[in-house]
C-alpha cells in the first residue's frame, strides 16, 4: 500500500479507536444515572472493546500489542464509573441538609433477598426507592431527616453527603487521558515490519564429496 493510500487508511481506523474510546468514557457516566442507563452501559462498552480492537487490528497489524486497545477503553470505562458520579455531583450537586423521609419500600424477587429502600421529600423533589450507601442497616422510617447531595440537572442518582470524594472525582480525567494518550501513542509508535528472512550459511555451502 502506497503512503498515499496509508494515510486516509490510518486516519480512518484512528478516528474508529478514538470514538470508540470516548464512547466507553460516556458509558461510564451512564452508571451513575437513575433508571435503565446502567444496564445500557454494559452493551456500549462491549461494542467499543469490538470496535478498538478491529481498528488496533488495521493501525498496527501483526503486532503483539492487539489486545491493548479494548484493554483501554475497559479501563476507561472502568475508571469513569468509579468516579464520573462524585464528579459530577461535585459540580454539579446540591447539598440538602434535610431531606424528610416519607416510607419505606419492599423489594422482593425470586432471585435474590428482600430489600428495603427509602422515598424522601427535599424540598419540592421526591426521591424515590434510595438505598443507603451502608446498606439496609441504614434504612431510614418515616419522618426521619437525612441529609443528601442532589444533582441539579436532575440527570444523577443522590448520593450521601461522605460519597463524592477528591481521590473519586480524579478518576475520570485520569480516564480521559489515559485515552488521550493511548491514541497518541498507537499513531506516534513505529509500525511493526518483520524482518526479512535470512538464510542460513550452512545451507549455502554445498556438501563436502
Amino acid at each position: 500500500m502506497s503512503t498515499t493510500q496509508q494515510t486516509p487508511h490510518r486516519r480512518r481506523f484512528a478516528v474508529i479507536l478514538s470514538l470508540a474510546l470516548a464512547a466507553a468514557f460516556v458509558a461510564g457516566f451512564l452508571v451513575g444515572m437513575p433508571g435503565m442507563a446502567p444496564l445500557i452501559a454494559v452493551p456500549v462498552v462491549i461494542v467499543c472493546v469490538f470496535a478498538a480492537g478491529f481498528a488496533m487490528l488495521k493501525l498496527r497489524p501483526a503486532s503483539t500489542s492487539v489486545l491493548a486497545a479494548p484493554l483501554a477503553v475497559i479501563a476507561v470505562a472502568g475508571l469513569c464509573a468509579f468516579g464520573g458520579h462524585s464528579l459530577w455531583l461535585t459540580a454539579f450537586g446540591e447539598h440538602v441538609p434535610d431531606c424528610e423521609v416519607v416510607s419505606v419500600n419492599k423489594h422482593t424477587s425470586s432471585k435474590s433477598a428482600t430489600t428495603f429502600s427509602n422515598d424522601l421529600l427535599c424540598g419540592s423533589r421526591t426521591i424515590s426507592s434510595h438505598s443507603p450507601a451502608g446498606g439496609q442497616d441504614e434504612l431510614r422510617e418515616p419522618g426521619d431527616r437525612v441529609a443528601l447531595v442532589l444533582d441539579r440537572t436532575g440527570s444523577f442518582r443522590v448520593l450521601e453527603p461522605g460519597e463524592p470524594a477528591w481521590w473519586r472525582n480524579v478518576l475520570a480525567p485520569v480516564a480521559a487521558a489515559l485515552g488521550v494518550a493511548f491514541v497518541v501513542a498507537v499513531l506516534r509508535a513505529p509500525r511493526w515490519k518483520p524482518g526479512k528472512p535470512v538464510a542460513r550459511r550452512d545451507l549455502l555451502v554445498p556438501p563436502y564429496c
